[in-house]
């Protein structure tokens, strides 16, 4: 994110007359690279509510509820906080070229035990104490175990009432056996002559070559100019799929949400949505709802497999209306508890660099994103859109394709990204994460409209604490029109941050969820002089903008502002609690800031979204994604085609494609809206 030069004149000069502010900022914390293991080669929704009309549901904890004080301390006291793995295999995790035996040495007194389902070593009863070498063979013909879950318990997407209109049949089937690519994975630890356990250890091993396993590698590599990035993930099955205490299951609490439906409504299911608004066990939040896995990071390319990382760590169903789909995203949480702090390597490349010039190669929290809304059609719709945009006054997540393994089993296609936790601040940002609170929009979720996502309010303080100031200001003024009142605004709220923020979700009309939901802001509480990122104002961050062009040439022509928002005026009015819409209708109230605007969202036609280059960058994610596509439809039968995914009407990269050719010509259209209410 980088803001520009003139905003700390706004810092300086508040009570004076300003036309905006803006500023550029340089500061970051020490990263710590991860070492590199050597190379095994082969031969191988919704849509969001009016504000006036919430739905009256107890408020439920926000999606990074968590105490994460034990993350990101500094490298030397991670290296003694992390349980080292008591068990070394013989070889590393990799691809290669025939079968072979994997010999297990321990790394501390007592006798190994391992499993190969996935299983915990040090509480499964498939645990096998380990005697001889371990057998690896290709298991392209073994049964599907993970893969064999019905989709009906598991999604609430592809439903439809069944005939008496009391329950749900799915209209898709799990895939065939040959239809999902498998490894072997194995998990393993010492026990000890007490009892207790050493750290677990855990590889996975690919019996072939790497694009027998992954069909498209070659093209996605080339295109992209690096290996492709593939995590093995193994964890008990229960946690998973059992239906008390299983996280990516309906399970019991849809069970009881659909009794009580049945018997209070007295009625019958009347449409296949009923499912998604149910209850169920992974629309659960918080750490009660996480469970422990392995996860293995590598860098898969056409000539073998290079493991990067390999430690356990925390994992929760990611998402909101998404959790109910048949693919759901992940959230992986590196805790000291489970083996270590951080995930320490350059995930999103050597570079990705911090605001002090530092590469990013440490991260507390990864995010599995299956594509949110798009995640049956082109998925990379929502981090399309971000990557033209890394450089505004705005936060962004890096990303990158990834394929998942969970259990030894081709589990789909994945985004993998960034999250936006405290750590993500002071990694990026160099301020102190203790400091940082954010706020998370969702006028569907809660009665005020919004969550506070990171950060802890004041003993009987009310949630919306950090936002007092602000939502004062708006109480005490109509408007921000004169330069004091302006400039006592941009105290609160980093006006360039509030303009880049609104001109890239209008310039791509990000509708139907945003702005009621899908919007986040945040801020250092105290202020430290040494560091303009910690000056105690809000600042926007974008996130599940998949909805940007989604419709194709039919939302080029669209007035955003106009049509947002759900009011009369739309992003213009100020009849709405929404916090972050406010802090834009009232700076538009400002002739110097409204001009500004108007020259940045016009710009964004010329620069960061001007079309030729757009439309290559477009061309350059397609032609990274796309080769992998054949093998997720066919391990998700029927939900969708790498046809449509591609020239589909709805979601799918032609619908961009188109939306890119005409947006530029009706961005006109929305700045005399504006001069038609406001001037």
């Amino acid at each position: 994110m980088k803001i520009k030069g003139t905003q700390l004149i706004a810092l300086v000069m508040a009570v004076l007359t300003l036309a905006s502010c803006g500023g550029k900022a340089e500061s970051g914390k020490d990263s710590t690279k991860n070492t590199d293991s050597g190379k095994t080669v082969s031969s191988e929704g919704g849509e969001t509510s009016n504000e006036e009309e919430k739905p009256d549901t107890e408020e439920k904890p926000s999606e990074n509820e968590d105490e994460k004080t034990d993350k990101g301390e500094k490298s030397e006291k991670d290296e003694k906080e992390v349980i080292p793995p008591s068990v070394e295999f013989s070889q590393a995790s990799g691809v290669y070229p025939a079968g072979l035996e994997i010999s297990l040495t321990a790394a501390e007194e007592g006798d190994i035990y391992y499993t190969t389902d996935g299983s915990d070593p040090t509480t499964s009863e498939t645990a096998v104490k380990y005697e001889n070498a371990i057998a690896v063979s290709d298991r392209k013909n073994d049964p599907n175990v993970v893969s064999a879950v019905a989709p009906l318990l598991i999604a609430g997407n592809f439903n439809e009432p069944n005939s008496e209109k009391n329950g749900f049949v799915s209209t898709v089937s799990a895939p065939a056996d040959s239809a999902v690519d498998k490894c072997t994975s194995i998990r393993a630890a010492v026990k000890r002559a007490d009892g207790s356990f050493g750290g677990i250890a855990n590889a996975s091993y690919f019996i072939g070559t790497p694009e027998e396993h992954i069909k498209g590698l070659a093209e996605s590599c080339k295109a992209a100019g690096h290996d492709l990035a593939v995590i093995s993930l193994s964890m008990e099955y229960d946690d998973l799929f059992d239906s008390t205490k299983g996280i990516y299951v309906k399970g019991d609490l849809f069970d009881a949400d659909m009794e009580k439906f049945l018997s209070s409504k007295r009625s019958r299911i009347k449409d296949a949505e009923q499912a998604r608004q149910m209850d169920a066990n992974y629309k659960q939040r918080g750490k009660e709802w996480e469970r422990r896995a392995s996860v293995s990071f590598m860098e898969f390319g056409t000539d073998g497999a290079e493991e990067k990382f390999s430690q356990d760590c925390g994992i929760r169903i990611q998402g909101n209306y998404s959790r109910s789909d048949l693919q759901k995203g992940l959230r992986l949480y590196a805790r000291k508890e489970y083996g270590g702090s951080n995930f320490r390597y350059a995930v999103f490349g050597e570079d990705y660099l911090n605001d002090a010039g530092e590469v990013m190669d440490k991260f507390d929290t990864l995010v599995l994103r299956a594509g949110g809304n798009c995640a049956f059609t082109a998925k990379f719709n929502d981090t399309y859109w971000q990557s033209l945009v890394h450089e505004s006054a705005c936060d962004t997540k890096h990303s990158r394709p990834c394929v998942v393994y969970l259990n030894g089993e081709y589990w789909g296609l994945y985004v993998l990204e960034e999250d936006y936790s405290n750590d993500f601040f002071e990694d990026v940002h160099g301020v102190d994460k203790s400091q940082v609170v954010v706020y998370k929009g969702d006028a569907e979720t809660y009665k005020q409209g919004y969550k506070l996502d990171e950060g802890k309010v004041p003993d009987g303080k009310p949630e919306n604490y950090y936002l007092a100031d602000l939502n004062s200001f708006f109480a005490m003024h109509k408007d921000a029109s004169s330069d004091e009142d302006y400039a006592a605004l941009c105290e609160l709220a980093d006006p360039q941050s509030v303009m880049d923020y609104f001109a890239i979700e209008c310039w791509i009309n990000n509708k139907w969820d945003w702005p009621g939901k899908n919007w986040s802001m945040w801020r250092t509480i105290e202020k430290d002089p040494d560091n303009p990122y910690a000056d105690g104002r809000f600042r926007f961050m974008l996130y599940d903008v998949e909805f940007g062009g989604v419709s194709g040439k039919s939302d080029a022509s669209t007035n955003t502002i106009r049509e947002d928002n759900y009011k009369p005026k739309g992003l213009l009015d100020m009849g709405t609690n929404n916090p972050a819409v406010l802090c834009f209708a009232y700076m538009m109230t400002n002739e110097g800031f409204r001009n500004e605007f108007y020259d940045r969202i016009q710009g964004l036609s010329e620069n960061e979204f001007e079309k030729t280059a757009a439309l290559a960058k477009l061309q350059a994610f397609e032609d990274e994604y796309s080769p992998l596509y054949d093998q997720f439809f066919e391990r998700y039968p029927d939900t969708g085609s790498t046809e449509n995914a591609v020239s589909g009407g709805y979601a799918s990269i032609q619908c961009i494609r188109d939306f890119l050719e005409e947006r530029a010509d009706n961005i006109d259209r929305l700045v005399k809206y504006c001069e038609k209410n406001l001037s």
